[in-house]
């Protein structure tokens, strides 16, 4: 029986992949040159490495489809009906959540972002997820962008970890250390810290 659910779900989760990867290429997004599902897929492996982050598996359900979908509004041109109707509304919700706010500048835009992020804690999560992605695959990979993610993970990271005190009924608080720590080493937030303390 167990074995059958995890048939339907990677079945369930392929469609989506599938189906998110399709948006994308139609928009001709791509990712360092890539199809953007090269993204996509390090986005999903971040939830699914944290998976028991969620206490109700649900939650993870959920979160792990709006992985696949979290960039379908702010760059694959879908309205929130649009990813409704590809998912479902709490998938939606998330993505709509995750998307960016037109500002004047890339600092407003995540401030401002963040403000609708917060409101819901899977939607944290998938952000979390997405800011691993971003990090670990520009200084796996020597981009420029490197810098740029380690100092805006500056202010992401106290919002995002008073705004999860708000869901520890929710989330299992050992895992999501787990999640803080890896995010942590990837940007080399002791060292960023070590450094300013000097300035």
């Amino acid at each position: 029986m167990e074995n059958s659910k995890l048939s339907n779900m990677e079945k369930l989760l392929n469609g989506h992949r599938k189906k998110a990867s399709n948006f994308h290429n139609q928009t001709n997004c791509s990712y360092d040159g890539k199809e953007y599902v090269t993204h996509l897929d390090m986005v999903v492996e971040g939830i699914n490495r944290y998976e028991t982050v969620f206490k109700n598996h649900k939650d993870y359900c959920i979160a792990v489809i709006a992985g696949y979908y979290h960039d379908t509004i702010e760059d694959a041109q879908l309205s929130f009906n649009d990813v409704m109707k590809a998912t479902n509304k709490s998938v939606a919700r998330i993505t709509l959540a995750v998307t960016d706010v037109h500002e004047e500048n890339r600092l407003l835009r995540h401030l401002f972002t963040m403000g609708k992020t917060v409101k819901d804690y899977r939607a944290i999560i998938v952000k979390m997820a997405d800011i691993r992605a971003n990090a670990l695959y520009s200084k796996t990979h020597g981009s420029s962008m490197y810098k740029k993610y380690v100092a805006e993970y500056q202010y992401r990271r106290p919002i995002f970890k008073m705004a999860l005190k708000w869901y520890v009924e929710h989330l299992d608080q050992e895992v999501l250390d787990d999640f803080w720590t890896e995010l942590d080493e990837i940007h080399e937030y002791e060292k960023w810290n070590i450094m300013k303390s000097r300035i």
